[in-house]
């Protein structure tokens, strides 16, 4: 059998929009390549020959992996103003979906998914809720490590981290069109990851932050411009920001910020969320 490669058929309920052309030619190829799947050696279904319909199974590998790439860089837009991390060991007890529901309501972009106590199967039910509430919403769930259950719940892509499932590893579970960030401390490992073939890159911590109790320096907005000068993708500053600190983030070229407890730990978290969208506006920072 010739593999068959995460399907697109799931990018019209995941994207903002109607679909692109390139993203109607992605699901037409992966629909192709499907159904050639389905051929084996052996098969009297298959009057071409097993070598023909191997050799139209590489082209069309090769055109969805082309096709991904162009959809993946349509989406490059979506990485833009508010970007929310819902983690349930912030939210103060309170339910993540409703955290979430706050968020975009003041006016989050994208939100992410960080379930580092469950394990992946105790954590699916809240991801694919995660992703009907971003869908209706208009915003894009990034997953975080977890590629398969990105796959799974058809979420917008998937962030990893230095130690995680490189980004070669991960493209192979995810779905063509699923985006892929990844975190960088260091601008020679923003470098790496962009050759890897990152589509957004984060980069921090910004400011001293406690929240995943990793006790690096903080990179400060010095950094953080050498890091929108080498980016040539779209650049994410995390780490320590909030309403009171986030202007010089956004004066120095982020993209989008991204909090985790500035929403997540706030008493109202869509108040909270609406302020850090004005604080982004008044810098000049597109939402």
């Amino acid at each position: 059998m010739i593999p068959s490669l995460p399907a697109a058929s799931a990018m019209a309920e995941t994207d903002d929009g109607p679909p692109t052309s390139a993203q109607q030619t992605l699901e037409l190829v992966g629909v192709a390549a499907e159904m050639l799947s389905h051929l084996d050696e052996s098969s009297s279904a298959n009057p071409l020959g097993w070598e023909t319909v191997s050799g139209i199974g590489r082209v069309l590998d090769e055109l969805i992996g082309q096709l991904g790439a162009t959809v993946r860089r349509e989406k490059a837009d979506l990485v833009r103003g508010l970007y929310v991390i819902i983690d349930p060991q912030v939210t103060g007890g309170r339910d993540p979906l409703t955290i979430a529901r706050a968020a975009i309501q003041g006016g989050a972009r994208m939100l992410q998914l960080r379930d580092k106590l469950r394990d992946k199967g105790e954590s699916l039910p809240l991801a694919r809720e995660l992703q009907t509430v971003c869908h209706q919403a208009g915003a894009s769930l990034i997953l975080n490590d977890h590629a398969d259950v990105a796959a799974i719940v058809g979420a917008a892509g998937l962030h990893v981290g230095q130690t995680d499932l490189p980004v070669e590893q991960a493209r192979q579970v995810l779905a063509p069109h699923q985006v892929l960030g990844r975190s960088n401390h260091e601008i020679e490992e923003l470098v790496e990851s962009e050759r890897m073939g990152a589509d957004h890159v984060a980069f921090g911590a910004i400011y001293h932050t406690d929240t995943k109790g990793v006790g690096r320096p903080p990179q400060g907005i010095d950094r953080l411009l050498v890091a929108r000068e080498t980016a040539q993708t779209p650049l994410v500053a995390i780490g320590g920001i909030n309403a009171e600190n986030a202007a010089p983030v956004i004066e120095a070229g982020a993209d989008a910020i991204c909090v985790t407890a500035a929403v997540g730990s706030a008493a109202e978290p869509e108040a909270a969320a609406a302020k850090l969208v004005k604080v982004i506006e008044e810098a000049g920072g597109r939402v």
